[in-house]
């Protein structure tokens, strides 16, 4: 029996260019779509970080606006008190006193959570507007660097000098005294916290008001006061200089990202 074989007629080299064009093309099309396809997914992470981002911001500038009037006040209280205290003749009220002064501590601390996510994922390079990118880092550096001020120039002046240099001068009944008004104002979060407080401060009142009124610095004693308060209200001062810029600087970031990432 016979058999027959099938030829088959040879490619010329135009076919082959033609096939090859084909699988290039497919190929290249396939690329195009996937980098495409990444793009866009880039994209709506990039609005995704910058909407928290952005509220991340506005937490801050919220931060400062409060750490700023309270700043303020106590810049001009202790400057205040250092002219009346360190040049002034008038003896001290220490229960005037003890009523006024404002012994808290307040200090920036930058929320950069989703900075940080950016920063260590490399999302920042969804980042395409260059000046966008730039403004995001350097108001980052400035904050970090507000809450380092107001860590080591600030709290530790308070902590290591402010508050001992007081105890030094001050009696004890300055510290513990309280006034009629705040004992009336006391809620039960209060006693929660401290449930003995009260309930000793009542046993021992007129111990205390008695101390507090009998106490009379010397002359020598309100000069240092007054040493004392020029010192703090100069931490507070630099501080507050640079929160203010901060400030400034985040609102200058937001105009110029929020129209941008508002959708």
């Amino acid at each position: 029996m016979e058999v027959h074989h099938h030829s088959h007629k040879p490619k010329n080299w135009k076919e082959y260019i033609t096939e090859f064009l084909m699988l290039f093309c497919a190929v290249s099309m396939g690329f195009i779509a996937e980098n495409i396809r990444e793009k866009h997914i880039e994209n709506e992470r990039s609005e995704e970080l910058m909407h928290a981002f952005i509220m991340d911001v506005k937490e801050n500038q919220k931060h400062l606006d409060s750490l700023i009037e309270n700043n303020k006040r106590m810049s001009d209280y202790y400057e205040t008190l250092t002219f009346k205290h360190g040049f002034g003749n008038e003896p001290i009220d220490l229960i005037d006193l003890s009523n006024t002064l404002d012994l808290w501590m307040y200090r920036f601390v930058n929320k950069k959570t989703i900075f940080e996510q950016m920063k260590s994922t490399g999302a920042l390079r969804y980042i395409q507007d260059k000046k966008i990118l730039e403004a995001i880092l350097k108001y980052e550096e400035n904050a970090d660097l507000v809450e380092i001020r107001s860590m080591e120039n600030e709290t530790n002046h308070y902590i290591t000098e402010f508050r001992p240099a007081l105890a030094k001068i001050l009696p004890l009944s300055f510290f513990k005294y309280k006034n009629d008004d705040y004992l009336e104002n006391v809620t039960k979060h209060d006693t929660l916290f401290h449930p003995g407080r009260y309930k000793n401060y009542k046993l021992y009142a007129s111990e205390i008001k008695k101390e507090i009124e009998t106490t009379k610095l010397t002359p020598e004693q309100m000069k240092t006061l007054g040493k004392i308060w020029y010192a703090r209200e100069e931490k507070i001062w630099v501080g507050l200089r640079f929160q203010m810029e901060l400030r400034d600087q985040g609102a200058a970031l937001l105009k110029l990202i929020e129209p941008k990432y508002q959708h």
